[in-house]
């Protein structure tokens, strides 16, 4: 286990992290056992979402972390064939991989959670109190998961293994595995930028389509969204790695997605905005199958995700463009 700065950064918010996790199942389960008086339910509704609402900050800080803990430990693997941070990741895939995509995962939970809270402002009578405390207890567990995954990578031995990372890349061997075009469609360079950006542009446009038209939480358009934010962010990973991280660090085949995100503030929070609105837009789904019981709160609070999506989609086809010119 290497225990630099930010180390001690990321173990420190797990911990703080665990412990709200720990009063989130407590709260909930509490109140699935009906051992919570029908009088106090108010203010247990505002503790869980206090709770909550602390967690998604923690956790979005976790991730942001995740890549920095990546990038600093580039240095100290160095002697394991460690180049950037893509060799990091290559000393244990299987941990650090569980770790990196628990992380949205978790986040995508949270954020479901926090739409059905969304649907009763300005509502009496907290008509969705009873499914906020039944959601609580599996996003609680959601959390525990990726902060246990978190955990087990940072404490993995990381010096018992080797990589060739990047160097592989002058390898006639293997020369071909880096060389040959993966990116989208198989279309490289401006081309393949082009197709995503574009595809972005749509989301992001369907998005305000379906906000100022009322039907960001009718079934169909609901399910077309997560659809389509979907199938988008799994062109968005592969333009990425294939595209922009070559560009942004100016390194043909250097194919790692990691690293732009740990180097550049402005790419860093760029990406971890668009994928909180691909997760955000998957929340849509489960507001399409509370809809009939407040219809036009339900559609309130889908709309205003679809806007934030839109904008933050936005805003990545904008430093993308830009970048690229």
């Amino acid at each position: 286990m290497i225990l630099d700065a930010r180390t001690w950064a990321a173990l420190l918010v797990d911990g703080f992290s665990g412990i709200l996790v720990a009063l989130t199942l407590a709260l909930a389960l509490r109140s699935r056992l009906g051992l919570a008086a029908a009088a106090p339910r108010e203010g247990a509704g505002q503790l869980l979402a206090l709770l909550l609402g602390t967690l998604l900050f923690l956790r979005l800080l976790a991730w942001g972390l995740f890549f920095l803990v990546l990038d600093g430990y580039v240095p100290r693997l160095s002697g394991s064939g460690v180049m950037c941070a893509f060799g990091v990741v290559q000393l244990h895939p299987a941990l650090a991989q569980a770790a990196l995509w628990s992380k949205p995962a978790a986040l995508a939970a949270l954020l479901a959670w926090w739409a059905v809270a969304a649907c009763e402002r300005d509502l009496a009578g907290a008509p969705f109190a009873r499914l906020r405390f039944q959601l609580a207890l599996p996003v609680a567990l959601a959390v525990g998961v990726e902060i246990a995954c978190a955990a087990r990578w940072l404490f993995a031995d990381k010096f018992e293994a080797a990589v060739t990372c990047c160097s592989a890349a002058l390898d006639p061997l293997r020369e071909s595995d880096w060389t040959v075009h993966t990116a989208v469609f198989g279309l490289a360079g401006d081309a393949a930028l082009a197709v995503f950006l574009l595809a972005k542009a749509a989301l992001a446009g369907a998005c305000v389509v379906a906000a100022r038209s009322g039907a960001a939480s009718r079934p169909g358009w609901a399910a077309g969204l997560c659809l389509a934010s979907l199938a988008v962010a799994w062109l968005g990973l592969a333009a990425w790695r294939d595209v922009i991280a070559p560009r942004a660090l100016g390194l043909e085949f250097h194919r790692c997605a990691y690293e732009p995100i740990a180097r550049s503030p402005l790419l860093g929070a760029t990406a971890m905005g668009a994928a909180l609105a691909h997760a955000g837009l998957l929340s849509l789904a489960l507001l399409a199958t509370i809809r009939a019981r407040e219809p036009a709160a339900v559609e309130r609070a889908a709309g205003g995700i679809a806007r934030w999506a839109a904008l933050l989609l936005a805003s990545e086809v904008l430093v993308l463009a830009i970048h690229a010119l």
